[in-house]
């Protein structure tokens, strides 16, 4: 008998915002499509203008999500737990430790639940004190009453054994193989064929952008920067942002086109990473995978990814501003990181490999 999982958190498939959608998106369409299970993925019906019952063999549910910062989450969570609950769900696998909460509701009722931990939302800084107390508090829900949990990254595992007691299962993000490129982006956006400096992310201040525009204007290379990203709740910082930078600069806003996507991160001279409180990013992985040599900010959840297959900055005022004058003067060392960091991804970052250990950890609950 079909084991039968329902996926609730992520903001939905085909996958067009986060970390969490496009691991939910490679994860679902595997397990249904390579392992016969069924897999429902309930959406937020607000990101899609066409709702389509099926993506790839994997069944959505549309439900609206309140666009709240800080709840948006949580609420549609909620909602449409309790429109799951009904069903006869072998698995709830929730994504966003946020969540916690609602994993607690279902364990109560006698669901098998798996949430995903991410990183320390604690240490965002663009969330306020109560917010930082509740993120603490649902990282001990996980731990002590949910118990099993999925890292994404060794060194979150340890953080979990160390202050909690508690192991994981750790399962990291996939990586992009080269396909479906699409070379038109890049005149598009005024690049051309130039070399570029790329930033992907969500743009809030624990990802550091602000650090990374200013040592990049400091640095004087002649090379553009392109910064892919938006701060949907934070106009403020992206004002800052702006300010900060000078013509050299490229916003493009988000990119939802996977082909223009794959194209900024494979065509790109450098690929820089100031995430600093996530587990496993995609964002770095997608980059290594596509054959981009890595330069990420200096903390374990990056170093322990590229291993020696990329670079590292401090944060530091002129760090990342000396090291982006030396890469961009050593184009031969730069091409050879990227090449070890696509092999590093090939080897341990892959999509096959991530959907049979979830199959293989969903089997023992």
């Amino acid at each position: 008998m079909k084991m039968k999982i329902v996926i609730l958190g992520a903001r939905g498939i085909p996958a067009r915002y986060g970390g969490f959608d496009t691991l939910v998106e490679e994860l679902s369409v595997r397990l249904v499509n390579q392992y016969g299970m069924d897999v429902t993925v309930y959406c937020r019906s607000n990101y899609y203008e066409q709702m389509q019952e099926y993506c790839s063999n994997v069944r959505c549910v549309y439900i609206t999500a309140w666009r709240i910062k800080g709840i948006e989450s949580l609420l549609h969570t909620f909602i449409t737990a309790i429109h799951a609950v009904t069903k006869r769900f072998d698995i709830f696998f929730i994504v966003d430790p946020a969540n916690a909460p609602i994993g607690m509701f279902l364990k109560l009722l006698g669901k098998k639940v798996v949430i995903h931990t991410d990183g320390l939302g604690w240490k965002r800084r663009k969330w306020g004190r109560l917010s930082r107390k509740y993120y603490r508090w649902v990282e001990f829900l996980c731990a002590k009453y949910i118990k099993t949990i999925v890292t994404d990254n060794p060194v979150m595992r340890e953080y979990y054994i160390t202050n909690y007691k508690r192991d994981s299962e750790c399962i990291a993000y996939g990586a992009e193989n080269l396909s479906g490129l699409n070379d038109k982006v890049l005149y598009e956006l005024g690049i051309g064929n130039k070399h570029y400096l790329l930033v992907v992310a969500r743009l809030e201040q624990e990802n550091n952008t602000d650090i990374i525009i200013r040592e990049y204007v400091a640095s004087k290379v002649d090379m553009p920067l392109v910064i892919v990203g938006d701060a949907p709740y934070d106009r403020e910082y992206m004002e800052t942002l702006k300010g900060l930078a000078n013509k050299r600069v490229f916003f493009v806003g988000r990119v939802d086109d996977q082909a223009k996507l794959n194209t900024l991160y494979a065509e790109a001279y450098l690929y820089i990473h100031g995430h600093e409180v996530g587990g496993t990013n995609p964002s770095l992985l997608r980059a290594m995978g596509l054959g981009t040599a890595p330069l990420v900010i200096d903390v374990p959840f990056n170093t322990s990814v590229i291993e020696d297959c990329g670079f590292v900055f401090g944060s530091n005022e002129g760090e990342l501003s000396r090291v982006l004058v030396e890469l961009v003067n050593d184009p031969g060392l730069v091409k050879e990181k990227g090449s070890m960091a696509k092999g590093r991804a090939d080897g341990h970052f892959t999509w096959d490999s991530v959907a049979a250990h979830y199959k293989d950890y969903f089997e023992t609950i």
